[in-house]
């Protein structure tokens, strides 16, 4: 199943487009700020990001926050160390293939593969081992 492109302005302001990373493992991430799950896996999702950046992963999450400032607060305190879109109204998500994750569940990850089709999803918190376990097949050798 194709991933469809997520694209926009992110929390701090800056562009980022899924599509743009064909060719990458892309993980996106749906969080708010208001949500303890979405915060607790946070600090693991950051971490992967960086270890495996270099190998062609990236993380991009997707915030449903209606208050930027909030959403920005939430990036400030977890240290996310990738870019989140700002997605208040749920366009962005509203993209996605029907039935594919509850839209307003929260978090729920998205494995996106190097030719842009969708790997796996995760509904729930995920953790670091599950993540890698997730998308290492997916890393060049």
């Amino acid at each position: 199943m194709e991933m469809p492109d997520l694209s926009g302005r992110t929390v701090d302001g800056g562009r980022v487009s899924t599509e743009a990373l064909r060719g990458k493992v892309v993980v996106v991430n749906a969080w708010a700020s208001w949500c303890a799950p979405c915060r607790a896996e946070a600090p693991g999702l950051s971490r992967v990001h960086k270890e495996l950046y270099d190998k062609g992963l990236r993380v991009v999450g997707v915030n449903a926050d209606r208050s930027r400032s909030a959403a920005g607060a939430f990036e400030k305190d977890a240290r996310l160390a990738y870019p989140s879109l700002h997605d208040p109204q749920g366009r962005q998500l509203l993209r996605l293939p029907k039935g594919l994750v509850n839209l307003t569940a929260y978090p729920f990850t998205i494995v996106v593969d190097p030719e842009g089709r969708i790997a796996a999803t995760r509904i729930g918190a995920i953790s670091e081992t599950e993540l890698k376990r997730a998308v290492t097949p997916l890393l060049p050798g």
